[in-house]
């Protein structure tokens, strides 16, 4: 197990999403399998976009959303019709107007090797937490990448 200690080395993984992605869950353990696989540890929090106050807060872009050191894993920020959500936006009662109104915008998608997802895949996690660990720790990158 590899410990970061160095203030700017520490990993600090954010995952912002909306109560009721059908997606969420999914990045979520997604994000703690990244982490065990490659051998690190991390401050993994979970962020409930339920307001319009919080949304601008926290710079929200779409549900899910993860974010590793501040930064998005994926640069290119795009949306996508989704039924699930479609279904949740046309619920009376429930959601806030702020989910209502966001699930009626589609969810957020990300693009990895050609395809489209509607969650970040595992590998783009594990890449996005290896850039962070080439920046600041290079005697470890070897055998984190190893793990890759």
């Amino acid at each position: 197990m590899i410990k970061t200690t160095d203030k700017k080395s520490k990993i600090k993984i954010q995952v912002l999403y909306l109560l009721d992605c059908p997606w969420c869950v999914k990045t979520k353990k997604l994000v703690k399998e990244s982490l065990k696989e490659l051998g690190l540890k991390a401050e993994v929090e979970e962020i409930i976009i339920d307001s319009e106050n919080k949304a601008k807060k926290f710079n929200f872009v779409g549900s899910p959303t993860v974010r590793i050191n501040g930064e998005d894993i994926q640069e290119t920020i795009a949306k996508n019709r989704c039924i699930p959500c479609e279904k949740i936006a046309n619920k009376t009662g429930g959601a806030s107007e702020y989910v209502t109104k966001e699930c009626k915008c589609g969810c957020r998608v990300y693009f990895y090797k050609g395809k489209i997802y509607n969650y970040p895949p595992k590998q783009m996690i594990k890449k996005a937490i290896c850039k962070l660990i080439l920046k600041y720790h290079t005697e470890n990158s070897i055998e984190i990448l190893q793990n890759v």
